[in-house]
């Protein structure tokens, strides 16, 4: 730091003219050592690695679509046919082998219920071990379960050695510098293309049957995509290369080569795609892979593909070469204005400085050296007839004498001329112009500041004067805020006693107490899931609160009796939300909250009360109130039953949607209660009750 300190104080005393070469070579050599690193890093880096992904896209592309095309293809051979005799399958395994040889599978085989081979390529197969290993592959098994499979899947070596496919498809493993050593000196099983379907019968699941096609030592998806992108192509299973058209040292295929513990670590143990540079006999490649998975989204293989760098170098090379010749026209320009910047910049302030030095020493009739002749400068407002400007509106540019401030032979009068802004010159002229002008600026700010006084001294007599009536006025304003204070809290006991006579009407039915605060919560949830204004939720929960206000005109043996009502004591019930309304009318801060109160009883095909509103017509905010208020009753003991579980309870509330309640809330609310359930589920507690 302090090595530092030292070299900036030394550079500080450096002149201006030095500063600016130094500027100069710096910006000359960072901008060749820039463009040649980003030639590099965009074409090379960049534009590689675009190319390489877009490669590996179209390379997956290309790959799965021969996955669809195998499946369409098994699919079509048995979509029509149902039969799987011993007979019939021979004859569609003959069939198969018909196809295009890229398509044509290697495994053939159909496995009943209970594990046993039925058929086998043409050949019925018995062997109890076979069938067993058909049945301990995942795509097998998933079958059993009633699932059609298509995608990607490891065979062991019996499954191949069954099918006489084991020599075929075995793979000698070779080590690489860059790969841990195998524990194996052979890999045996082979990764295939699985399309298989469960098979029933009277609609019980009898079977399965698939097709496999074995990728170990099949080139034709490889060989299509280094021909259609132009890169190499492999198919890896476990990190050995099975299926490639990257060369070894010999200049064949290199089968058996193991994938690098880098590339391994990305693509194998994290299942995500990997992109780099690999040095492949003598060519450096821009590399990507990504995973292949079975079935069962495992991650049991990898495609990779690879691009040369060559190319991408060989343009580098040109552009560098391009970018030389210009800085060599950069580098001659930048001399040249680095000599106009030090005539045009560097010798002016050389120059002002000495006069301002001279200034400051006490020459106050010294001016700065400035071109009269080609400034001009354009007048604000002018409030004398000797000025230039006065009464002509064409005139627009005012030439500023050498011998004279201003204009005429009164310079001290054409104080009151304010230049508005200069527009021709440069920005020395214009600084030389700021000083000389800067003592008439000062005067007439002066004279600005007394007449500003003056009528700041006006004002203050105003403000005395004034005095008195704001004194009167506050103690108004006191008066009418301590009327407002009582207002406010009459306002403030009027909504207490009103929800506390709510209050009052639960404890007449011990079965309801809390109901009105746990409806109060559900409500205002579902209406911020909704996404209604929250300015709507303190009317919806106090609505809420006060929903059944209306109970407290309904008698007391009718709300507490433990069985079924009456249709005479349930026409009596269905006054409450009437009553409600009336209680609450008179109250101006209820006056939001009386459609939900007198309408939570609405059903949305109509058939609810106290009017019989349908669907759209009932307030959204009633709806909201009317689902909250249904499920927390269904939920909570009553005297005439137990409260059934929430899930239950959402299952009506589903299948009353578009009879009782909004199908579209029903939904929402649903979903809400399922999150709130999950979320107590993982802290491990589940309370009796839901609470709003």
């Amino acid at each position: 730091m302090h090595i530092l300190k030292v070299v900036m104080k030394q550079l500080n005393r450096l002149s201006l003219r030095v500063k600016v070469g130094l500027v100069f070579v710096l910006i000359t050599g960072l901008f060749v050592f820039r463009f040649h690193t980003s030639t590099k890093y965009f074409l090379v880096e960049l534009q590689g690695q675009e190319n390489v992904s877009q490669t590996l896209t179209n390379a997956h592309m290309q790959l799965y679509n021969h996955v669809d095309r195998i499946d369409n293809k098994f699919t079509s051979l048995i979509y029509y046919d149902a039969d799987m005799s011993p007979e019939n399958l021979k004859r569609l395994y003959h069939l198969s082998q018909t196809w295009d040889a890229s398509l044509r599978p290697d495994l053939f085989l159909y496995v009943d219920s209970q594990g046993k081979v039925v058929y086998s390529g043409d050949k019925v197969k018995e062997e109890p071990s076979f069938g067993s290993q058909v049945v301990s592959l995942p795509a097998v098994q998933d079958m059993l379960a009633g699932k059609k499979t298509t995608g990607f899947s490891i065979i062991p070596p019996g499954i191949l050695e069954q099918e006489g496919l084991l020599q075929a498809s075995r793979i000698e493993i070779i080590a690489t510098p860059n790969a841990r050593e195998p524990r194996k000196r052979t890999e045996d099983r082979a990764l295939a293309i699985i399309s298989g379907i469960p098979v029933y019968s009277g609609g019980e699941i009898t079977g399965a049957f698939l097709i496999g096609q074995i990728l170990n030592r099949k080139y034709d998806i490889v060989d299509t995509i280094d021909r259609t992108f132009h890169s190499t192509a492999t198919i890896f299973m476990d990190g050995v290369r099975i299926s490639t058209t990257v060369p070894n040292k010999d200049g064949k295929r290199a089968i058996g080569t193991i994938i690098s513990d880098q590339v391994r670590e990305k693509v194998f143990d994290q299942g995500e795609n990997f992109i780099g540079r690999a040095f492949v006999v003598n060519d450096w490649y821009v590399t990507a892979y990504e995973p292949i998975r079975d079935t069962r989204n495992n991650v049991i293989g990898s495609l990779y593909v690879g691009i040369k760098e060559a190319p991408l170098l060989a343009k580098q090379k040109q552009i560098d070469n391009d970018i030389k010749y210009t800085l060599i026209f950069v580098g001659l320009i930048s001399i040249l204005g680095f000599s106009w910047l030090d005539r045009s910049l560097v010798n002016p302030i050389y120059n002002l400085s000495n006069v301002a030095l001279r200034f400051a020493k006490g020459e106050m009739s010294l001016r700065f050296p400035t071109s009269p002749t080609i400034r001009c400068w354009e007048i604000k407002k002018c409030h004398l007839t000797n000025c230039p400007v006065y009464g002509n509106t064409e005139l627009r540019c005012w030439i500023v004498p050498e011998t004279a401030q201003c204009c005429g032979s009164e310079p001290q009068k054409c104080q009151r001329c304010k230049v508005y802004k200069m527009t021709p010159g440069t920005e020395f002229d214009r600084l030389a112009d700021a000083f000389n002008f800067t003592v008439a600026a000062v005067q007439e700010h002066t004279d600005s500041l007394q007449e500003l006084n003056i009528k700041l001294e006006e004002k203050n007599r105003e403000l005395v004067d004034q005095k008195d009536e704001l004194e009167c006025q506050k103690e108004q304003l006191e008066a009418l805020n301590a009327e407002l204070e009582e207002s406010m809290q009459a306002l403030d006991d009027s909504q207490s006693i009103i929800y506390a006579l709510a209050l009052a009407v639960e404890a007449k039915d011990p079965y309801t107490k809390g109901h009105s605060e746990r409806v109060a919560g559900y409500s205002v949830k579902l209406a911020a899931t909704l996404g209604l204004p929250s300015s709507q939720f303190e009317i919806i929960r106090g609505a809420a609160l006060l929903h059944d206000i209306g109970k407290i005109g309904i008698s007391g043996s009718i709300l507490r009796k433990p069985g079924f009502l009456t249709a005479l004591e349930f026409q009596q019930i269905k006054k409450h939300p009437i009553i409600g309304e009336r209680i609450c009318a008179s109250l101006k801060f209820a006056h939001d909250m009386l459609p939900i109160i007198k309408h939570h009883h609405e059903h949305y095909d109509g058939g609810g009360y106290p009017d019989g509103l349908k669907g759209e017509k009932i307030p959204i905010t009633a709806r909201i109130v009317a689902i909250a208020d249904a499920f927390d009753a269904m939920t909570s003991d009553r005297p005439y039953r137990a409260g059934i579980d929430p899930h239950e309870a959402l299952t009506i509330l589903e299948s009353g949607g578009g009879h009782h309640w909004d199908p579209g809330m029903v939904a929402v609310f649903g979903r809400l209660i399922q999150k709130q359930t999950e979320d107590i589920n993982n802290k491990s507690e589940f309370p009796q009750q839901y609470e709003g």
